[in-house]
């Protein structure tokens, strides 16, 4: 798949929200910036990190 390199708009009031779905029998991670139309991903949960992992 074709990654989007659109130029990143600074929006100082935007949010970003995850949560996980599991509506198909697996689990996904889905992250997603709501001041955007299009602005998500999605990761099934095995392959995220833990965000103590990050720090």
């Amino acid at each position: 798949m074709a990654q989007d390199t659109a130029t990143p708009a600074a929006t100082p009031d935007c949010e970003v929200m995850a949560s996980v779905d599991d509506a198909d029998d697996s689990e996904r991670l889905i992250i997603a910036e709501l001041c955007r139309e299009e602005a998500w991903l999605a990761t099934p949960t095995e392959h995220a990190v833990l965000l103590s992992e990050w720090q």
